[in-house]
């Protein structure tokens, strides 16, 4: 579902080598349908040796104190938070991909595979923040990313190596 105004996005702050910066807000939608801003309640930044990230509370949680993760942990605690998420959602409808902004992985393994249960096919790849991902294409989907791709390759491109840069 698309709408014209847009609500202020869920923040985490995160940071490198001590900085920690804010990039998403965690809100609180009221029955009324106002949106309360909530305090930040921890930062995630990276250890002083770069190795581990490190989970600190913010007085606004009511909580103190921080934990140190290294990568396994902090990709455990991604998933976590990932089926958490995905548990929550999953009455709602799958919105829709209009406006939203993404991030692509430009540097990354991937692989084709067989999706047994649907009889489509699998596109797994490594994601730097989550880690391993696929999404399964059904045998209809498949059919639309072929036609999708094949119209993708009649475009001219300006040198020859200008479909393998970051535009």
């Amino acid at each position: 579902m698309h709408s014209n105004h847009s609500l202020p996005r869920p923040q985490i702050w995160v940071g490198g080598h001590g900085r920690a910066h804010c990039i998403n807000r965690l809100n609180h939608i009221t029955d009324e349908g106002t949106v309360l801003m909530s305090a930040p309640r921890m930062q995630v930044t990276r250890s002083e040796d770069g190795e581990k990230a490190v989970l600190s509370f913010l007085e606004s949680s009511g909580m103190s104190g921080s934990i140190e993760l290294d990568i396994e942990q902090l990709l455990q605690l991604i998933a976590s938070l990932g089926y958490a998420r995905s548990s929550l959602l999953e009455k709602q409808p799958i919105p829709s991909m209009e406006g939203t902004r993404v991030t692509p992985v430009y540097n990354t393994h991937w692989a084709l595979q067989i999706d047994t249960l649907t009889e489509g096919s699998t596109l797994a790849f490594q994601h730097p923040a989550y880690g391993a991902v696929g999404l399964v294409f059904t045998p209809d989907d498949v059919e639309k990313l072929i036609q999708g791709l094949q119209k993708h390759r009649t475009i001219i491109h300006s040198a020859p190596d200008a479909s393998q840069k970051p535009s």
